[in-house]
């Protein structure tokens, strides 16, 4: 016994902690011993710990990592090997009802009985399941009896087929009749894998419902579907299969809206025994009777039931299963309204032939009820979140089933509602099928940003030039034009967002490219918008809103498939003050239509200056000039020129210090009444300069 506890801690230290931490010599000690042991079973999996510990790879340990559920572990242990020991100290099912007031021992029924349900326990789908498997003749779950009343049982969840799940047999609800909170059968093991069931469902003798196929799931790791009735293709090849045992078969009464018919009942599950395929005739077995059969007919399933349960046998029809594991991390999936953020994977058919591919999307299991799902990547990657393929539904299992031509790929994106780990089972008849992550970055260029303290920075603002800003460059061996796809996200759905085109020296803003002053909410698009190839461009990214805080995600594809997204270069900049890095920014009151602000340098620098009014008008005309100490003109503007969206601008102006020098701005055609009027002025520069202190 203290070889399995000295087994386990190491177990714990491998698995889900960083190594032996200086345990390695337990480990030595332990394989020493059980070299000498005649203990099959702990010997195997010593061996095997041994084996984990020297390369331990990162699918084993995130299945270690996601087998807590509801404060209890399932390792993904097989039975035979996971040693006397239950891996949780409470192995105890929460009774509500008080009529099993008594505990006792799990009892075996004697008589020679199919499952049955207990008229007091809500499983019916998980009945049905037993009763599929035993009339198909289904191998059951593992199951070991450790002591007389611990079983070890592996179910298949979260992943693995081989979750553990320890079940204590020594205090089962009872009334005073004696019956127990327990299904009816003389088969022993269905009882146990029933607790195993109601542990891993709700840890409770109270279950919050379920069907057929993912409680098939859970038994066999058949593949679940789940079919609308009044929606059922194919049926009768279905029905073949079912007769073939490629599947099972379950109908579902649901929420139905008519008045069933007596001995239906609502919210019911009815596995399927037998077809006949000349009559298309069902025959269909109450979980709660042994003895009570019904049947349906194509009218009366479409009639009487809503949903047609089915799990389809795995190992009958696919020669070859891989998983993928990963996690959804919503809150960064979901920050934009786009297919790109959310997780995306790469389904290469390698074979020389044509495949049938399934792909069973599994979520963990856990408390919060979601929807997630698999479905194909849309050609145009900037579309938002499609709407779910057929069958997404909250059961936690989605299944895709996808045709692939020889020597092709399909880009695949996954959704969920909640944050969660998930597992993608794929099926194949072929080992050249694979899946694997795609990055985002394979189908769009894409940066995000986040700006804060930045209001009022729409166009006609004298801030627009503070909105985030993008360089875009296609480098190409050849000059010639080429269209894009060009998209602007916001984060906040109520926001009214924009996106503007400029060569990248327009430092004013003044021209922009295909201009557009509209704004929509949350999403921009420009389509097919023609640019020239080795030109820079910078885009603006705007804002209607007067929030503070703004996360943009620009996102950029090619409309000519002859273009590599290799070709495409983005990179976010900072134009407020040339992109230098030394910056001074003032509010400068206008008093008269001169203004003289004084300023020096210390040594050689190259200067960008930048100045922004108050106020726009088409009446006002301004000119920037910097002169010497002296008052004679080095660099300038023109007069005549009116402030454009960006202000009046002077850039790359090589300044030698050290010296002083003064920056004029004249204003004409300004109304008397601007009495708030003043300019703002952004100075970039390569060294260090300073502004005259009143301006400071």
């Amino acid at each position: 016994m203290d070889d399995w506890r000295l087994l386990n801690e190491l177990r714990y230290l491998i698995y889900l902690g960083n190594g032996l931490q200086g345990r390695g010599q337990d480990l030595n000690k332990l394989i020493s011993l059980v070299s000498k042991s005649n203990d099959i079973e702990l010997i195997k999996s010593v061996l095997i710990l041994k084996e984990d510990s020297d390369s331990l790879s990162p699918k084993q340990k995130l299945l270690w990592l996601t087998s807590k559920l509801r404060e209890r572990f399932y390792p993904p242990l097989a039975a035979d090997i996971a040693g006397p020991f239950p891996w949780n100290d409470d192995l105890s099912l929460v009774n509500a009802n008080a009529h099993y007031c008594y505990e006792r021992p799990l009892k075996r029924d004697l008589e020679p009985l199919g499952p049955s349900q207990c008229r007091d326990l809500e499983n019916c789908s998980f009945i049905a399941s037993l009763i599929s498997m035993r009339n198909q003749e289904v191998p059951f779950p593992k199951i070991r009896q450790v002591n007389e009343y611990l079983y070890h049982v592996n179910l298949h969840f979260n992943g693995c087929d081989q979750r553990l799940v320890s079940v204590d047999a020594s205090k089962v609800p009872t009334n005073e009749k004696g019956y127990q909170l327990s299904l009816v059968s003389d088969h022993f093991v269905d009882k146990i894998v029933e607790m195993a069931y109601l542990q891993v469902k709700s840890g409770s003798y109270t279950t919050n419902g379920s069907n057929t196929a993912i409680d098939t799931f859970l038994l066999t790791g058949f593949i679940p579907e789940v079919r609308s009735t009044d929606n059922i293709s194919s049926l009768q090849e279905k029905l073949r299969c079912f007769k073939s045992g490629t599947c099972l078969l379950a109908l579902g009464t649901g929420q139905h809206p008519a008045n069933l018919e007596k001995p239906l009942m609502k919210n019911h599950d009815y596995p399927v025994i037998d077809v006949d395929l000349q009559r298309g005739v069902l025959v269909l077995r109450d979980p709660l009777y042994q003895s009570l059969h019904l049947q349906a007919n194509v009218d009366t399933l479409i009639k009487e039931y809503e949903q047609l349960y089915i799990s389809w046998r795995t190992d009958r029809l696919f020669t070859f299963e891989k998983t993928l594991e990963f996690f959804y991390n919503r809150e960064k999936c979901e920050k934009f309204n786009t297919v790109m953020s959310k997780q995306l994977f790469l389904l290469e058919n390698g074979s020389n032939s044509e495949q049938n591919i399934w792909l069973l999307l599994e979520s963990h299991l856990q408390t919060e009820k979601s929807i997630a799902y698999l479905q194909e990547l849309p050609k145009n990657v900037l579309s938002s979140t499609s709407p779910p393929h057929e069958g997404a539904c909250d059961i936690g299992l989605h299944l895709l089933k996808l045709k692939m031509a020889a020597k092709s790929t399909k880009r695949i994106f996954g959704h969920s509602s909640t944050s969660n780990a998930f597992t993608i089972h794929l099926y194949s008849n072929s080992s050249s099928v694979d899946i694997g992550r795609l990055s985002a970055d394979k189908c769009a260029k894409a940066l995000e940003c986040e700006v804060v303290n930045l209001e009022q920075c729409y166009m006609g603002s004298p801030f627009y030039c503070k909105s985030p800003t993008f360089q875009l460059e296609i480098v190409h061996p050849d000059n010639i034009q080429c269209p894009l796809n060009l998209q602007l996200l916001s984060e906040d759905y109520q926001d009214m967002v924009n996106l503007q085109i400029y060569y990248l020296k327009d430092h004013s803003l003044q021209k922009p490219i295909f201009a557009d002053p509209n704004y929509t909410q949350q999403r921009y698009d420009k389509i097919f918008v023609p640019l020239l190839t080795n030109v820079r461009y910078k885009l603006v990214c705007s804002s209607y809103s007067n929030r503070s805080k703004h996360c943009y995600r620009l996102q950029i594809t090619s409309s000519d498939d002859q273009l590599s997204l290799s070709h495409i270069r983005i990179k976010q900049i900072y134009t407020q003050f040339g992109g230098l890095p030394f910056q001074l920014e003032r509010k400068i009151p206008y008093e008269m239509n001169k203004v003289v602000i004084p300023f020096t340098t210390f040594t050689n620098t190259t200067c960008f200056i930048r100045v922004l009014p108050s106020v726009f008008s088409v009446l006002m005309r301004m000119s920037l000039t910097v002169c010497d100490a002296c008052g004679t003109f080095l660099h300038g503007t023109q007069f005549s020129q009116s402030p454009a969206p960006g202000g009046m601008v002077i850039d790359s102006w090589k300044c030698m210090g050290p010296a002083q020098y003064l920056l004029v701005i004249d204003v004409d055609q300004l109304k008397s009444d601007y009495t708030s009027f003043h300019f703002i002025i952004c100075v970039g520069s390569s060294k260090k300069i300073m502004i005259n202190e009143r301006y400071c």
